[in-house]
């Protein structure tokens, strides 16, 4: 099997570190394209990571000769490009590169730059590396283009983290690739995610990689190298991610009072990120909906551990969550008023708000979020 056909099976982010670490050891193939995926939303972030890189690289060799072109700008220099494939700079020892950052625009509309990059690959004498960051549906004939270059090429795919844990630990939130990132990255940094605080911060910051990072340096200049799951939601407490889980807790325990008082102080105040970023109403409802069906989720994956005869401690590790600690005891005390019907009450409302406004398009508002707080409470109190 050829390079260029060879990345299929790794997650994004192990694929990242990776061609990270080779293009930091002058690794490269002679040609690298970095496109997105044939399924599922395209992620930048892994390119542009691996593209600066490789920028790093080749500028700390003295006798380097690199081109670094971005093809998404007013004017990429077309006839520098054609220039550097053709012949070798007089100003250098011989050691070239080229990296083409957001390449698949300038590629499609000027057709006969790909022959003359896979000529370059193949060629004894042509540059020592070439990245090429493809992006955007239309781009799949180039990529297919330059990947005749054969063995001289290698295609690597970059699709989104999936967010949610997989089929075969569906309670573990820290079993999911954005959680993997996190704790990857945070070993990188020198910080060590205690279980359960991976998937915390995926809760809280969403799957992004740029997101997570982020937040992984706001936590490394709290100068504190072990993060716990309880420090990811108190760092968030007052913040919109905090808010969430208010709410979140205050729907699963039936205090319908409470819930609609913080939804009040949500409309009056409005939704403020803990990095900083004030919500609009599309990400305020988002956020307030994700949180309450990953802890319904969680709390469901307890219950019916417990339903099946296991004790708390087992119940809890069942549902990927520490057995003891202050999540455990916040748990706890959630189970003495959250059973079955509840569950299925708040399910059915996170469904009903969804519908409401995915299918039959209505407006966002957090009316629909009070409508589902009093089908769960009124739900328990009529029978």
């Amino acid at each position: 099997m050829s390079a260029a056909r060879r990345r299929k099976a790794s997650d994004p982010g192990t694929v990242c570190r990776e061609l990270v670490e080779r293009a930091a050891a002058g690794r490269l193939p002679r040609l690298l394209v970095l496109a997105p995926p044939t399924r599922g939303e395209d992620e930048p972030w892994f390119g542009e990571r691996v593209l600066r890189a490789a920028r790093e690289a080749a500028r700390a060799e003295p006798d380097f000769d690199l081109l670094d072109l971005d093809g998404g700008g007013d004017e990429p220099s077309i006839d520098a490009l054609e220039a550097f494939l053709q012949t070798a700079s007089l100003f250098s020892s011989g050691r070239r590169a080229l990296i083409l950052a957001r390449a698949g625009r300038l590629l499609s509309r000027r057709p006969r730059l790909v022959p003359a990059l896979v000529q370059a690959a193949a060629d004894p004498g042509g540059p020592d590396w070439m990245a090429i960051q493809l992006g955007g549906r239309g781009s799949e004939a180039v990529v297919g283009a330059l990947a005749a270059a054969g063995d001289s090429a290698e295609v690597v795919r970059f699709r989104r983290l999936y967010g949610d844990p997989p089929p075969w630990r569906p309670h573990d939130p820290d079993a999911s690739e954005a959680a993997g990132f996190a704790a990857a990255e945070a070993r990188a940094r020198g910080l060590t995610l205690q279980p359960g605080a991976a998937g915390a911060l995926v809760e809280v910051a969403g799957s992004r990689p740029a997101d997570l990072i982020q937040a992984l340096d706001h936590f490394a200049l709290l100068g504190d190298q072990a993060i716990a799951e309880e420090e990811v939601r108190r760092v968030v407490a007052h913040s919109a991610e905090g808010n969430a889980f208010a709410f979140a807790s205050a729907v699963l325990a039936g205090d319908g009072r409470a819930a609609l008082q913080l939804l009040t102080r949500i409309r009056d105040r409005g939704l403020q990120s803990w990095s900083g970023k004030r919500l609009g109403p599309q990400e305020a409802f988002s956020l307030l909906i994700s949180i309450l069906a990953g802890e319904r989720r969680r709390t469901a994956a307890v219950r019916a551990a417990l339903d099946r005869g296991a004790d708390l401690p087992a119940a809890l590790k069942e549902a990927g969550l520490a057995a003891g600690g202050p999540i455990a005891r916040r748990m706890e005390e959630r189970l003495r008023s959250c059973d079955r019907d509840r569950l299925d009450r708040v399910l059915g409302g996170i469904r009903r708000a969804e519908r409401r406004l995915k299918v039959e398009g209505l407006p966002v508002s957090l009316h629909t979020l009070e409508e589902l707080v009093l089908h769960a409470h009124q739900g328990g109190r009529r029978r």
